[in-house]
């Protein structure tokens, strides 16, 4: 799809935490909101004072309930229990809440601008002061709408409302002067959605190539699994949900002597292939990472029944014990598993991220002096409160 000028800027889809991010920056424009709705509440009163009209009055009040719903809008947002991420479905709830309020404080713009425009009586000092009055209001709402607003539909939405009811009153006016600036109004109408698809692909672009960043600092470049950064920061968000834990530290028995012996790209094989293995033993709410080196992690996510982590160490034993074929030859290794859990937290998300490493280490050690092929708990729960 083009634009006036040329090929649309913005993506045609949006990788949900993206769109998710953009969305909800729409709610830190109340200073600019409270500047817009001063303006329009107290010209309107001014207007109803000076000229003695009812419908200056009325529109001074729907002014005052269209902005109170505006904030209130916004204020519900930042109330929302931060620690749940939103999901995409919920950020477009509240982005057409967002929209439906700014649309009706826009319609009550509008209006104002008909209610100065009115008159045939373009001497008249109250109808001027109104002029400019509308004039400065819809300027300002058009021009905070495409700088702050990054959803284009919601831009596009307000700008057509406000600069179109103005460019109409100019056109009626009678006046050749304002006759004349209504077709500047729609050139500027036109700048509008150049400038605001322009800025936008330019933010979806950032936006997308940081996550793109982020995703690949938290991931092995080798397997694809999460790496110990990764890991570090699934920890923090799953300590700040008070979430039941349990994690499984995997050391591979005889890794090193089939790297040895078949080459790196045969041992960057191998470890593919266990990622792969490990991935499909668990639940889908279940992680596996890689640590670095040979080492593994899996982590056990919610609240399971009794020995359910054992259970999972047993089975992770038995399939790497498996064989495994690399470049044509039947490849044999195991893996040692130490296992840490926590009741879940409410904060020290470091700390419980060290607890468990720590914890499942030492379990891991204890399993290797055993021998190969072994598994072994940490003696305690930790847990932060």
């Amino acid at each position: 799809m083009a634009t006036f000028f040329g090929k649309k800027r913005r993506a045609s889809t949006l990788p949900p935490a993206v769109e998710i991010e953009i969305i909800s920056r729409l709610f830190g424009a109340a200073p600019q909101i409270i500047c817009i709705a001063l303006g329009l509440i107290i010209g309107s009163a001014i207007m109803a004072i000076q000229t003695g009209e009812p419908i200056f009055a009325w529109l001074t009040a729907a002014g005052i309930a269209t902005s109170g719903w505006r904030l209130a809008n916004i204020a519900a947002f930042m109330r929302r229990d931060q620690r749940l991420a939103l999901t995409l479905a919920e950020a477009r709830r509240w982005e057409k809440g967002y929209a439906y309020s700014a649309f009706a404080f826009t319609l009550v713009l509008a209006v104002l601008v008909v209610a100065t425009f009115r008159t045939d009586d373009q001497s008249d000092q109250h109808d001027q002061g109104g002029h400019v009055l509308s004039i400065g209001l819809v300027m300002a709402l058009t021009a905070g709408s495409y700088l702050r607003t990054l959803r284009f539909w919601i831009c596009a939405m307000l700008s057509t409302v406000a600069i179109g009811t103005l460019a109409a009153a100019f056109l009626l006016s009678g006046d050749p002067l304002y006759q004349a600036l209504s077709i500047l109004l729609l050139v500027y109408l036109i700048s509008i959605y150049e400038s605001s698809d322009h800025m936008i692909g330019q933010f979806e672009e950032l936006l997308i190539a940081r996550r793109e960043l982020d995703l690949a600092s938290r991931h092995d470049a080798l397997t694809g699994l999460l790496n110990r950064r990764g890991i570090d920061r699934l920890l923090a968000e799953a300590c700040q949900n008070g979430e039941t834990l349990s994690l499984l530290m995997l050391d591979l028995d005889g890794f090193k002597q089939v790297n040895d012996k078949l080459g790196h790209a045969a041992g960057d094989e191998l470890l593919r292939q266990v990622g792969t293995r490990l991935g499909g033993l668990l639940r889908s709410e279940d992680v596996v990472g890689r640590a670095g080196g040979d080492e593994f992690i899996i982590l056990i996510r919610g609240r399971v029944g009794l020995g359910f982590a054992d259970s999972v160490a047993a089975r992770t034993v038995a399939a790497i014990s498996a064989p495994f074929e690399i470049i044509g030859q039947p490849v044999r290794i195991g893996t040692s598993i130490g296992i840490a859990t926590t009741d879940g937290c409410r904060s020290g998300a470091p700390e419980l991220a060290k607890a468990l490493f720590d914890q499942a280490d030492a379990a891991l050690y204890e399993a290797k002096r055993a021998g190969r092929g072994q598994y072994r708990q940490a003696t305690t729960r930790y847990s932060v409160i």
